[in-house]
């Protein structure tokens, strides 16, 4: 109350002055408000553990919780790639019970957890997703090996030039049917990603001059008598596009796979990351095998190729090739290419295949 004295008056006349109030309400007021804001607008839960430190707590869960499994395989992807992990179990074991108590575990991380069977309902494939629905993690749950017929390690060469029908059904195929894409083109590193989403392993198809060359792919070709500089720049560049692969394997290459000083070359190159080498085996007289376990790098050469020649009676007759090889020996090494008429047999084949006890793997698995 402060004092205001009239000129018309001896009086003195009191007032109350309220600016002090009225700033004490409108902070009163914005407090209000702010605390209501809050309580209707719920900020999103942050997920309690960041995408690796879920995968190493999910090792962990499976390691104590359900002992019998087996580990066969575990991929440590980049930050922004989808890890893996791979078990066996032993033939006839239902564990439905702890399936449900690993979604319960997700659910506790904030996580989602998908599962689906392959045609014979043997092998189980969990699909781990965060918040946004985006996949993180696969988990991949399949009998122990001694219950299979035979493995098949099936790989796909070419991708990377059109992203179309033939493409979208390579993707969609169940079984891990492994995706090589050739550097480069439009689509090479959008399907690389693609494949790896959907569970299927990448590889480099990495160009390699052959005996006879028409020229193309001159952005990463690797030619006989280039230098050591030039073809670690060409590599490094295709592990760039491709971060997700695996392994590499020539496309074409007859040339340098054949000569053992660009071998060496390459190999020199490839000892500085975790790539393993698959000799598409183009020329009978190749080098590969020999040079790259002098660099102690992984190794591994082809068996068969399912499609040399772009016709159905020669596919099938390859595919059951194939599985004949794969009884034999215990594991079959087999190339096929990105083409609508060996899409076509291979979605037909590839369920009868593994009712008959054969097994698609990775090329890591070998």
């Amino acid at each position: 109350m402060n004092p205001v004295f009239s000129k018309r008056s001896n009086e003195t006349v009191w007032y109350r002055d309220k600016r002090l109030e009225r700033r004490i309400l409108k902070v009163l007021a914005i407090l209000v408000f702010t605390t209501l804001l809050m309580l209707h607008v719920k900020p999103e839960e942050e997920e309690k553990t960041s995408v690796h430190d879920f995968m190493d707590q999910t090792v962990l869960f499976l390691q104590d919780s359900v002992r019998y499994l087996r580990p066969v395989k575990m991929d440590i992807s980049p930050d922004d790639s989808v890890w893996s992990l791979e078990y066996e179990y032993p033939k006839g074991k239902v564990f439905r019970e702890d399936l449900y108590r690993f979604g319960l575990f997700c659910g506790d991380h904030l996580k989602a957890c998908s599962a689906r069977l392959d045609s014979q309902k043997t092998r189980i494939a969990l699909t781990i997703r965060d918040q946004k629905g985006n996949p993180e993690g696969r988990i991949i749950l399949r009998p122990a090996i001694d219950t299979v017929k035979g493995r098949i390690c099936l790989i796909i060469d070419d991708f990377g030039y059109a992203y179309g029908a033939t493409e979208k059904g390579f993707l969609n195929l169940r079984a891990p049917v492994t995706f090589s894409v050739i550097p480069g083109h439009t689509h090479s590193k959008n399907l690389g990603r693609l494949a790896q989403r959907r569970g299927h392993p990448v590889m480099i198809h990495m160009p390699m001059e052959p005996l006879e060359y028409h020229g193309g792919e001159e952005a990463y070709m690797i030619m006989d008598g280039m230098d050591r500089h030039e073809v670690e720049y060409r590599i490094l560049k295709a592990i760039a596009e491709l971060p997700m692969a695996i392994g590499m394997n020539n496309h074409m290459g007859s040339r340098v796979t054949g000569s053992s000083g660009m071998i060496h070359k390459i190999a020199d190159v490839l000892e500085e990351t975790a790539l393993f080498f698959l000799d598409s085996y183009t020329v009978n007289k190749t080098v590969v095998p020999g040079v790259m376990r002098a660099h102690n790098i992984r190794v591994y050469q082809r068996d068969i190729f399912i499609d040399h020649e772009n016709t159905e009676n020669n596919i099938r007759r390859q595919i059951g090739k194939m599985a004949r090889i794969a009884e034999k020996k215990g594991v079959v090494v087999a190339i096929g290419h990105d083409r609508p008429l060996t899409l076509k047999i291979l979605a037909e084949m590839i369920p009868k295949l593994e009712k008959e006890g054969f097994y698609f793997i990775s090329p890591g698995e070998l």
